[in-house]
């Protein structure tokens, strides 16, 4: 049988790359589980240790860095020629990666060291001028799908919008960090690609962590600038249906601090009987006093609304939209609270049935609405009581004193022990409404042996107060499939024990 020349150059290149293919299969597969075991022997060895890696000085902690990236480059170098023929691109993506991984490690350097030392150092210029090689890719579209290139870039504009937050024309701006950010990209991104990239990564962001208040001139701006489609449709969308969001309830100040007005958003039920008054659900976002949006709670207030009551979700300040730390989210926790006391009247609120709900830091918010009672906001009318008449904490944090994932509310602070005023273990007393504590065991967020000391503190107390164990639960147990339905079931029975479903 002929088999026309044509034909037969086809099968022979198509066989050609089938085997190519299953050879860069293969390898890439052998080269993944040799990579996720030395990924696995670096968890072990950086992670649990951080604290004391960053507080090395420079030379120590760069010949450790080293030391933990040598095996990674050894292992690209194993497979080098192996890679050569099938995808010679790959190695060199490969060492490329690596290089930006560490070296945002190296980047992170001085402000983790400040945070475990308190001692303020700079890169040395050596150092310094290493990490500057990597300005050149700032602007080479082809690389930015690289996720450990975007984690250096973006440590890098962290560090850079730190220094320009501090200047005047954020002082009375409500989205600080946000705005710093898009004033800064231009200065280090001249490539149109790279520069619509990094636009739209930190406005798409910022609508989806804190929120579309006050970005109407910053959207349109950028959707006037923007050259790629696909951004602006995006960002347009998600600005739209936001926005759409806010419109069927009722937003109100309930507070006006540092130039910018702190929201409360009000869900009513459908009828109101002026004879018999609501009980209340206040969301607080969590989000590690960094991130938060009021919206993220919408559903759950127009489900309440729904069976009667008020559904109330309270925006808080953040570090990362207001630069402020838990300290003042606890003041704006207590100002919300009494809020509703004194604006009681015109809601058809219940303020014997005030019920409170946080997940992670909302429920460090939580907890200090009923604890912090030294902690007030100057314009707060103390005659009103900032403590709620329930209390349900997912996941809670329970301690900001002495705690290393804590240490960067503190650093500014000349006693670091003033951390003890908005620390819920170090507040406990006797006589605190009842509350409902549930934790998981395998909270990688949030130890579950500090959920524990908690509740043993409470019992010591004689406090009203029930701890639940989620065996095997992670920190986000409120939507997680596995303990969501076992959370909601908890809440349930708690509000049903105290006359409230």
């Amino acid at each position: 049988m002929r088999i026309h020349l044509t034909t037969f150059f086809f099968l022979l290149v198509f066989t050609c790359f089938g085997q190519d293919n299953h050879n860069a299969d293969s390898l890439r597969k052998a080269y993944n589980t040799d990579m996720g075991i030395l990924s696995g022997a670096f968890a072990e060895a950086y992670y649990p240790n951080r604290p004391e890696i960053y507080s090395l000085n420079e030379p120590l902690f760069l010949k450790k860095i080293d030391s933990l990236q040598q095996p990674f480059m050894k292992m690209v170098n194993k497979y080098a020629t192996s890679f050569q023929t099938v995808d010679k691109n790959f190695i060199l993506n490969e060492q490329r990666d690596i290089s930006y991984f560490f070296d945002r490690i190296i980047l992170d350097y001085p402000y983790f060291h400040e945070n475990h030392t308190g001692k303020k150092v700079r890169l040395s210029k050596s150092t310094q001028s290493k990490l500057n090689r990597h300005l050149k890719d700032f602007n080479n579209p082809n690389i930015l799908a690289s996720k450990d290139f975007q984690g250096y870039v973006e440590a890098f504009l962290r560090h850079k919008s730190t220094v320009e937050v501090k200047k005047e024309i954020y002082k009375k701006s409500d989205n600080k960090r946000l705005q710093s950010y898009l004033n800064i990209i231009p200065e280090y991104f001249s490539n149109q690609e790279c520069k619509d990239f990094w636009q739209y990564h930190y406005i798409y962001a910022h609508m989806e962590d804190w929120g579309t208040k006050n970005l109407n001139d910053i959207v349109a701006k950028f959707l006037s600038t923007c050259k790629n489609e696909d951004y602006k449709k995006t960002i347009d969308s998600i600005y739209t249906e936001s926005s759409n969001t806010r419109k069927d309830h009722l937003i109100k100040t309930y507070k006006t601090v540092d130039g910018y007005d702190l929201d409360i958003h009000i869900f009513l039920p459908d009828t109101i009987d002026k004879n018999k008054k609501s009980p209340v659900m206040v969301y607080f976002s969590g989000g590690s006093w960094t991130k938060g949006n009021p919206e993220w709670a919408f559903y759950g207030c127009e489900s309440y609304a729904k069976k009667g009551w008020v559904g109330i979700s309270v925006e808080y300040r953040l570090a990362d939209r207001h630069e402020t730390t838990p300290f003042e989210a606890v003041k704006d926790a207590r100002s919300a609270i009494r809020w509703l006391r004194m604006n009681a009247d015109a809601y058809n609120i219940d303020t014997t049935r005030i019920v409170v709900t946080g997940n992670s830091a909302g429920g460090h918010l939580v907890l200090t609405t009923a604890l912090a009672n030294e902690w007030n906001e100057e314009s707060d009318n103390l005659n009103y009581s900032a403590t709620p008449n329930l209390l349900l904490v997912n996941a809670g944090v329970y301690s900001l004193y002495s705690e290393s994932s804590t240490d960067w509310i503190t650093r500014d602070l000349p006693d670091k022990s003033l951390a003890k005023k908005i620390s819920p273990i170090h507040l406990l007393r006797t006589g605190l409404p009842p509350m409902l504590i549930i934790h998981g065991t395998n909270d990688q967020s949030v130890d579950y042996a500090s959920a524990q000391t908690f509740a043993a503190e409470m019992e010591k107390l004689g406090n009203d107060f029930e701890f639940h164990t989620l065996e095997g639960a992670p920190h986000h147990i409120w939507f997680d499939r596995r303990f969501s339905g076992k959370v909601s079931e908890l809440r349930k029975a708690f509000l049903k024990k105290y006359g409230y479903e």
